[in-house]
């Protein structure tokens, strides 16, 4: 009997340790490759905004963070330097700052989504077709929807 329970435990543990492994990997091995530095540069000039994405958040931790620059333009929002790997990554613009999952909850209902992140070092999202009226905003947030976790936000505003 120990030694069905001791084999049991060990594929399940194995088991676990794979799945893990896969969630954490899988959007690793099926990003796509990110804007070029000469179209990130062309849309970060156009920018009416900058901000930081910083790890040192409440809401960030060792897993679920982001630091670099942020350029938000009434066209595009461009990010340049490395976000923590997951899966299903949205970006969101709130209309005051968060820090934490249980701030943006609070006001998820009035942010406004306006991309997905497929890539962990650098992305534009396009918001020239949702004619965004950035004086609504202060705070860019990446969030994971699957998981309903808090990645990183900066405030630009």
């Amino acid at each position: 009997m120990k030694k069905i329970l001791a084999l049991l435990s060990s594929h399940l543990l194995t088991l676990a340790i794979g799945f893990g492994a896969g969630v954490y990997f899988l959007p690793i091995l099926t990003a796509g490759d990110g804007p070029g530095a000469a179209e990130l540069a062309q849309a970060a000039g156009k920018a009416k905004y900058t901000a930081v994405f910083t790890k040192d958040l409440p809401g960030s931790d060792f897993l679920h963070w982001a630091q670099g620059t942020v350029a938000v333009s009434e066209s595009a929002i461009a990010f340049e330097g490395k976000i923590a790997p997951g899966p299903d990554y949205k970006v969101y613009l709130v209309p005051e700052y968060v820090g934490s999952k249980e701030e943006f909850l609070k006001i998820k209902e009035r942010a406004l989504r306006v991309g997905e992140v497929k890539t962990f070092d650098r992305f534009i999202v396009d918001i020239s077709q949702q004619r965004v009226d950035l004086s609504r905003y202060n705070t860019v947030v990446i969030w994971c929807e699957t998981y309903s976790q808090f990645i990183s936000a900066a405030q630009f505003r």
